[in-house]
């Protein structure tokens, strides 16, 4: 039986596939066996990239591309048709995170300039926008294709202080379940994942040691439980795996949709005082 697992044939663009995240997501699509063009604004970082994913069961290529930058995204999907002749695979990782470390940039609503408003969402928006657009026509030829949106718990929490990246990563969502809907007759999947906290090191792209997850005592009405305590954060490889996932056949049936990966993260209780832990009722049974 075929593995549903498998990408060998495909042809994935990663983007921001030298670090991080989406640094996961190659790899685990390489090791799937897909071809896979990775791009960022850093060349030497992209190259260092490249080296450390060659010699998986898939081919490896990295290009320089802004996403934000039309020119560069058409050049993109070219440099990806003329190196493996199709497209098949788009994961839309890149985003803002240079912009919300910065934090002068994005704030509370009515401390956003309207050029701070539109640089993250030039980050967060307009490149999935520029680069799913790209990728549709050459998709559209071949009849098949899949698409993955990388998002965040902000699109569905409310994160104080980040207004704009919480707008542009909600637009996110909703462009994927448009895309989802206008495309889905011609073969062509759109899907998102929605990201809860990752441990990365975004200054050197790599994956930082897992929390350990916190000692849960045998007092329930403990002040640690009244705080609610946010799920340890996870590894970069927990979304490349959702990843491939959504992009291989496995998931032939599935499009339009958010997967949250987040550890549990939107599903917190909103009043955890009142809420008795399972561990406390077995006690006393």
């Amino acid at each position: 039986m075929t593995d549903p697992f498998r990408l060998d044939g495909e042809v994935a663009i990663v983007t921001g596939g030298s670090r991080g995240i989406g640094h996961a997501i190659a790899r685990s699509l390489v090791g799937a066996g897909a071809d896979v063009l990775i791009c960022g604004r850093d060349a030497d970082q992209g190259r260092i990239a490249r080296d450390e994913l060659s010699g998986a069961a898939g081919k490896v290529e990295f290009t320089r591309a802004d996403v934000t930058s039309e020119d560069d995204v058409t050049a993109l999907v070219d440099y990806c048709l003329d190196s493996f002749g199709r497209l098949s695979i788009l994961v839309n990782n890149a985003g803002p995170t240079d912009l919300l470390h910065s934090r002068d940039v994005d704030g509370p609503l009515g401390q956003i300039s309207p050029h701070n408003w539109h640089r993250v969402q030039d980050s967060a928006l307009t490149s999935a926008y520029l680069t799913t657009r790209a990728a549709l026509p050459p998709m559209m030829s071949a009849g098949r294709g899949s698409i993955v949106n990388i998002t965040s718990i902000a699109a569905a929490l409310a994160m104080p202080g980040f207004a704009a990246y919480t707008a542009g990563k909600a637009g996110v969502e909703a462009m994927t379940r448009a895309v989802a809907a206008e495309y889905g007759h011609l073969g062509i999947r759109c899907n998102a994942i929605r990201v809860g906290t990752i441990a990365v090191d975004h200054e050197r792209g790599r994956p930082r040691p897992k929390a350990a997850p916190p000692k849960i005592g045998k007092d329930y009405r403990s002040e640690d439980w009244r705080a609610a305590t946010p799920p340890p954060a996870g590894d970069p490889d927990d979304v490349a795996n959702a990843v491939r996932y959504l992009v291989a056949p496995a998931s032939a049936y599935v499009t339009g949709i958010t997967l949250p990966v987040d550890g549990g993260l939107g599903c917190r209780s909103l009043m955890p005082w009142q809420t008795p832990r399972p561990e406390a009722g077995a006690e006393t049974t």
